[in-house]
């Protein structure tokens, strides 16, 4: 019988053998080891993430203080060799195996839909389920700077007009998750359209009813998009055109058409933003039904020119040389992209602001006939934030 106390046997040294595979295995553990921190040759001035479309933490000065590390670190998190390939391969299995988007402000939805939720993460709570108040001074502060610029800019014999893009989620609400449940109405959307026509100076359109019955037609947004597609923009065109023609009058006598891109079943696809930022780009696409791409390689054939070179940030400026066009100004955010080579077409000089803040000095030394505001539901607020003076 063995003895039960007895020690095991101890088994033999490892064989020397195989020094060139233990050397091998050894570099392969440095290599990767000193990767992501050698990698910041190619990543050291990067100032944008990849995927997450946010700026990358800015290297912070060398210091002896507690801040020091931290920043560093938040900085060399941003850049370390292979963090894409990571960050996609994270993305890809949430999304894959349980469902899910890794990220707090895109929603996986139905059907091959995925939505936006705001740079904050919580603009369908805010303007969809009502879950976070949208307060009474916000739509208060909000129309009464849009009277202020109107009043100040008719005072000088310039028309103004406003446009809010509707959320996708407004008008596609059929794709949301069925946990994703709608307020009672009115909704921040509703309570601002009531009180501007309640003030009752101030052109305010609301593109709702008209892309409701678009929708019927044609798909309006993106799938995996947070924009709406060329055939949205298309409608928010015309419906901004017909009330900017009524605006000046016999200063715009015809509105420039827009065409619609041919669509190429099979050919034409799509990744939009919200894919990009999942990491997934060309992995998850959609049926490009209105390729923007065709329209805007088409812009040699187009009157209006882009006359700067991107040599002042968030301004852009386009002329047409048609006689007697007149002049106009736009406050844009991205929704407003598609609407660019469209409008420019009507004008005989544009300026596209990204920006809410009406710079009153450009628009002295610009003398538009018109000044037009585009903006998305979700920052419907923002004006109020950049009152002009009294």
């Amino acid at each position: 019988m063995a003895d039960p106390l007895a020690l095991p046997a101890v088994p033999p040294p490892a064989p020397d053998g195989h020094r060139l595979r233990d050397r091998m295995l050894t570099l392969l553990f440095a290599i990767a080891i000193a990767w992501p921190a050698c990698a910041l040759v190619f990543t050291w001035s990067r100032t944008l993430t990849r995927f997450e479309n946010r700026p990358m933490a800015p290297w912070p000065a060398p210091a002896l203080s507690r801040e020091f590390a931290p920043a560093f670190d938040r900085a060399f998190s941003d850049r370390f060799g292979g963090r894409d390939a990571l960050v996609r391969l994270h993305h890809a299995g949430l999304l894959g195996l349980f469902g899910v988007s890794s990220l707090p402000n895109v929603m996986r939805a139905d059907d091959g839909w995925f939505y936006w939720l705001g740079e904050d993460g919580h603009s369908l709570d805010r303007h969809y389920r009502q879950t976070l108040p949208f307060p009474q001074a916000d739509v208060d502060n909000t129309v009464a700077e849009f009277a202020r610029r109107r009043d100040w800019l008719a005072a000088r014999g310039i028309a103004y007009v406003v446009m809010v893009v509707p959320e996708k989620f407004t008008i596609y609400p059929e794709h949301l998750p069925a946990w994703v449940a709608p307020a009672n109405p009115p909704t921040p959307y509703d309570r601002v359209v009531e009180a501007v026509a309640k003030d009752g100076r101030v052109t305010l359109l609301d593109l709702r009813p008209a892309l409701r019955a678009a929708k019927t037609r044609d798909r309006v947004y993106y799938m995996t998009d947070s924009h709406w597609n060329f055939n949205g923009a298309i409608v928010g065109y015309e419906t901004l055109m017909r009330a900017v023609q009524t605006a000046l009058g016999a200063k715009l006598p015809a509105i420039v058409p827009a065409a619609r891109p041919p669509y190429t079943p099979g050919v034409d696809y799509y990744s939009g933003d919200l894919i990009q930022m999942l990491g997934l780009p060309g992995r998850i696409r959609e049926d490009d039904v209105a390729p923007l791409g065709k329209v805007l390689a088409e812009a040699a054939h187009r009157c209006a020119k882009r006359t700067d070179k991107d040599e002042f940030p968030g301004f852009e400026f386009y002329a047409c040389d048609k006689p007697g066009l007149p002049r106009a100004v736009v406050l844009r955010d991205s929704m407003a992209i598609p609407l660019i080579p469209l409008l420019s077409e009507n004008f005989s000089r544009v300026v596209y602001v990204s920006s809410r803040a009406l710079d009153l000095a450009m628009i002295e030394r610009e003398k538009p006939d018109i000044v037009i505001e585009e903006l998305v539901e979700r920052n419907l607020h923002a004006p109020a934030a950049f009152p002009i003076p009294r």
